[in-house]
């Protein structure tokens, strides 16, 4: 546990310690470029098109759209794995977490990798009782696999876009739930009976996530320093905010 705490900052840990004095804690975290470095459910979705399982819909399409709707195009990415097998599906994000990189149409794709300070969180929080969620854009079948693979977090953990399973093990999609901006916290206050006292993005849109934190709990920034130097001044002054700065 010593050498687990040396990868952490020292307020964290601090601070860690002193939430962990009461029981029935949990930490909410985003996923993509937050525990991890990179974007699984785009690594899946773009490893999906090159192997031709979707083709209504390419890569070039996603860039477009993402540039125009963020979150118009992460409901279109779950929205085409329609009637796509399951075992594909984990197949896919298996491949992608044992591969180096993935070219398509013109572009490298980075392949998502855990940040391992992020490891060391999760780590240090389940020891200390404080229980780890996720709560993601992303699809909910890749989520599950990668969050489990990297940070020993059951699939019970982690909230995803909603796909269910039909009788013939395919996916069916249920577009109505993509945990994305405040809808993040929709997901929160449904499962939950209170907030979570550690929570963790890496974006503008993570804004919503960070500020249903307890008062008193801990905030982090795993992206760019500009936004975090805005947020902290407009919303986190006073409070518990730390930028962690990605591998």
């Amino acid at each position: 546990m010593i050498s687990i705490k040396n990868n952490i900052p020292k307020r964290i840990v601090e601070k860690i310690e002193e939430l962990s004095l009461v029981k029935n804690q949990y930490a909410a975290f985003d996923l993509d470029n937050t525990l991890l470095i990179g974007d699984i459910g785009e690594a899946v979705f773009a490893l999906l098109v090159k192997n031709k399982n979707i083709k209504n819909f390419d890569w070039n399409d996603y860039i477009n759209l993402i540039k125009t709707d963020r979150e118009k195009a992460y409901f279109k990415v779950i929205e085409v794995m329609d009637n796509l097998e399951l075992m594909v599906l984990e197949n896919i994000t298996h491949e992608i977490i044992h591969t180096n990189e993935i070219e398509i149409e013109g572009y490298r794709i980075p392949i998502p990798k855990p940040n391992t300070i992020m490891q060391s969180i999760v780590t240090l929080l389940n020891s200390s009782g404080i229980e780890v969620n996720v709560v993601s854009a992303s699809n909910r079948v890749s989520a599950e696999i990668i969050c489990w693979e990297y940070f020993g977090i059951p699939a019970s953990n982690v909230f995803g876009a909603s796909v269910d399973i039909n009788d013939n093990k395919r996916i069916k999609i249920k577009v109505e739930e993509v945990p994305y901006g405040r809808k993040k916290v929709n997901v929160l206050k449904r499962e939950f009976k209170d907030k979570p006292v550690f929570t963790a993005g890496d974006a503008n849109w993570d804004r919503f996530l960070l500020s249903y934190t307890t008062h008193n709990g801990i905030r982090l920034w795993t992206g760019n320093s500009r936004e975090f130097k805005k947020l902290k001044e407009k919303y986190y002054k006073n409070l518990e905010f730390y930028q962690l700065i990605l591998e």
